[in-house]
């Protein structure tokens, strides 16, 4: 669906719903991880595309405080008070967008309520951040009613704090840096301690397409932590030999072999699939920017093997998924997205060959799993930002 299209799809049910027009618009992409599994809440450094899927909200302003929400990709509506509290805490998706008032509201911002309408391109509970995405569409959308500007990295700050305080999941500030910060024709390669960023251009005749397993992630909460934990364990062991060391990102592979005995072999593995990652990282970037696909192919290559070896978060799902990858026309490499335990890959292929690339992966991954998989061609696309009304 066409931008112009979409609009007028979404003015139409606006008029519908609310019995008025829209007079705000806003969008926000969702991201993939193109390098960097698993090393954000290691304080270490992730590169990753902001996409053309993304989260567009219609709104109109009320009067009485109230914020009421309605998507077109879920049905019901959800009802808020802007200062109502946790105690009126609502449900399903809009959950995002009321952790997001509420934090604006505790900063001392002040917005009417609105009327507003979703509509979502981002498949859901896929790892491509759609949460993080209407969250960041959410902070521009009351910043406008409310007449104030949000600098972007302090937004997104407060849309990691939403979901943190409100919502209650500790994710990193990945999700909603990428969302906010991302631009067009590149990929961004964010220092998670420090949030500063750098942008590593991507070849015009490289396109990102992700590769979505429909692999269930039940377990990836629990294994997520525990994976968490492993880390957080080989840091005080490593902070009692190493003077700074607060994070993986301080410890080097070299002093991680000298003390690797010391460690339990599981928590060994797993931190040394965190340095070897941050060290891919820059990797990719630098690869990305000569246009060096050898070297793309093989960074992707050595990620993968240590998600599945070291971090232990493939699964068989996606094993299948990257032999249908890496065996379909046009392939420059392909790795894990996100967390892993299923969800997305990610495969960069040569840009006049993604059709024949998307019919082969597709027909491969359902022949070898019984599952048809939903593969998307994506750009990298302009963070999140404003919509002429």
């Amino acid at each position: 669906m066409q931008s112009d299209e979409r609009r007028a799809f979404m003015r139409e049910a606006f008029r519908t719903r609310f019995g008025r027009e829209p007079e705000y618009w806003v969008r926000a992409p969702g991201r993939v991880d193109a390098m960097g599994s698993h090393t954000d809440y290691n304080e270490g450094f992730v590169l990753t595309l902001s996409i053309d899927r993304d989260s567009w909200i219609a709104a109109a302003p009320r009067t009485d405080g109230r914020v009421c929400a309605e998507s077109m990709n879920v049905a019901g509506r959800h009802a808020f008070e802007i200062d109502g509290g946790v105690e009126t805490r609502v449900s399903g998706w809009a959950i995002y967008v009321q952790s997001v008032a509420q934090v604006l509201r505790q900063e001392g911002l002040a917005f009417p309520g609105c009327d507003l309408l979703v509509h979502g391109t981002l498949p859901l509970a896929s790892g491509l951040s759609s949460s993080a995405s209407l969250e960041a569409a959410a902070a521009l959308l009351f910043a406008s009613l409310g007449g104030f500007a949000l600098e972007p990295v302090r937004a997104a700050k407060l849309c990691q704090r939403a979901e943190n305080e409100v919502v209650g999941v500790q994710c990193g500030i990945l999700d909603q840096y990428s969302s906010i910060l991302g631009e067009a024709g590149s990929a961004l390669l964010l220092d998670c301690r420090h949030l500063t960023h750098a942008y590593a251009p991507i070849p015009d005749d490289l396109q990102p397409v992700i590769c979505d397993t429909r692999a269930p992630r039940e377990l990836s909460g629990s294994a997520y932590g525990e994976r968490r934990a492993s880390c957080e364990a080989g840091v005080r062991v490593l902070a009692g030999r190493i003077p700074g060391v607060t994070a993986l990102r301080d410890v080097t592979s070299a002093q991680l072999a000298e003390y690797a005995s010391e460690l339990d072999p599981t928590v060994e593995r797993r931190c040394r699939f965190v340095l070897e990652e941050n060290e891919r990282v820059h990797g990719l970037a630098r690869a990305l920017a000569a246009d060096d696909r050898g070297a793309i192919g093989a960074l992707c290559a050595q990620s993968f093997a240590g998600a599945r070896d070291l971090y232990e978060i493939s699964v068989p799902a996606m094993e299948a998924m990257l032999e249908a990858i890496l065996a379909a026309p046009g392939v420059v490499s392909g790795r894990q997205a996100g967390a892993g335990f299923g969800g997305c890959m990610l495969a960069l292929v040569e840009a006049q060959r993604v059709d024949d690339f998307v019919a082969s992966t597709a027909d491969s991954y359902a022949h070898a799993t019984g599952t048809v998989p939903g593969i998307h061609a994506v750009r990298s696309a302009v963070g999140a930002g404003l919509l002429s009304a």
